[in-house]
């Protein structure tokens, strides 16, 4: 079995959609698949030779120059003639491009959508809408993202599949404290997130003002890239220096979710969140915003918490809850990583990928 993928660009394998492209590509040679890769625009780490396959740099540049849709048309001509007829690709320029020319070329294209369309803007919808006739079928790694698809893109229900994003099946090493310890050590609360506007890191930040004004001993640790600057000056405000803690970007996040006791993500928006999952699968309870897939992954009251995005007292109010409860910590944490490991495990996500793929071949044959 033969199978193209196309993306923008690929810069690392940690960031989200970059590390579920690799478990993918990974999976399927790993099933006897070939797999053709190539990017629009190659990065440091393409160049590297790390990568399981591959990786072709097309150079194809902007959207408004003709010989840009020449080129991904003269790869698909290329691609055809080497005996592929599936094309699945990701990000945003790819997806406008690849459609139609890959069409024309003789190719069925698959796009993904992995986010609520926070970057979608007038003049990107409307070409969505005009490729969007070309494209055979579209990936969504939740309900909530797909029905931002359909609605903003107009791509056809029946087109559409939801795949989870997918995990090696194992959970990850739990560290629990000792008790009495935590008599004297102050709760971790964790955030793994770019240090980013939409994230809200600074709704987070405020809620653990609260919970130090009230007398709760807890702490802060903030995993992620980004400019500190604005953060670090409203830590200030609060007076709360000795107890938040910037870690910066990492590439093994997991190393530092075992230390946290709580892990929060309240972010203004979401597709299906990979730092949520990494949490789940670490063992923690999770308190979270209600927008976009969060809602599909934590069920409020099971394993972790939800909360309206903005409401800062009612994030420090779930906090609270769980830094006084610590048998209520441990409860949710262990249903979050049983949820982990039956639903979102890597195998039925390859599986459903697969027969997606072949289902779609098999029709172009009819």
């Amino acid at each position: 079995m033969k199978l193209s993928i196309i993306m923008d660009q690929y810069n690392n394998p940690y960031a989200g959609t970059e590390s579920q492209v690799l478990k993918l590509i990974s999976g399927l040679v790993e099933r006897g698949w070939e797999v053709r890769f190539a990017v629009f625009r190659g990065t440091r780490y393409t160049q590297n030779g790390e990568f399981p396959v591959a990786i072709e740099e097309l150079n194809i540049g902007s959207l408004s120059n003709p010989g840009s849709w020449l080129k991904a048309y003269r790869y698909g001509r290329k691609l055809k003639k080497n005996g592929f007829d599936l094309v699945h690709v990701f990000f945003n320029d790819a997806s406008v491009l690849c459609p139609p020319t890959m069409s024309l070329a003789g190719l069925k294209t698959v796009i993904s959508r992995r986010d609520m369309g926070f970057w979608y803007n007038k003049k990107y919808l409307h070409t969505l809408r005009l490729t969007g006739r070309f494209v055979a079928g579209a990936v969504c790694n939740s309900k909530a993202v797909a029905e931002i698809t359909a609605s903003s893109e107009g791509i056809p229900g029946e087109k559409i599949k939801v795949i989870y994003n997918g995990y090696p099946a194992e959970s990850m090493p739990k560290t629990v404290p000792d008790d009495a310890d935590k008599q004297s050590d102050p709760i971790v609360i964790g955030v793994v997130a770019n240090l980013r506007p939409i994230k809200r890191i600074d709704d987070l930040i405020k809620a653990v003002g609260k919970l130090r004004k009230a007398g709760l001993r807890s702490s802060l640790n903030i995993v992620g890239g980004g400019d500190q600057t604005p953060y670090a000056q409203l830590v200030g405000e609060l007076g709360i220096q000795d107890v938040i803690q910037f870690l910066g970007a990492q590439a093994e996040p997991e190393k530092y979710i075992k230390d946290f006791d709580i892990a929060v993500l309240c972010s203004e928006t979401e597709g299906f969140s990979n730092a949520i999952i990494e949490y789940m699968r670490c063992g923690k309870p999770v308190v979270c915003t209600r927008t976009g897939g969060n809602p599909e992954i934590i069920q409020d009251g099971e394993n972790g918490y939800l909360v309206e995005v903005g409401d800062v007292s009612g994030l420090a109010e779930k906090l609270k809850t769980l830094i006084e409860q610590p048998e209520l910590r441990e409860r949710m944490g262990r249903k979050g990583a049983e949820k982990v490991t039956e639903k979102y495990n890597l195998n039925a996500m390859l599986d459903q990928h697969t027969a997606l793929y072949e289902t779609l071949r098999a029709r172009a044959s009819q």
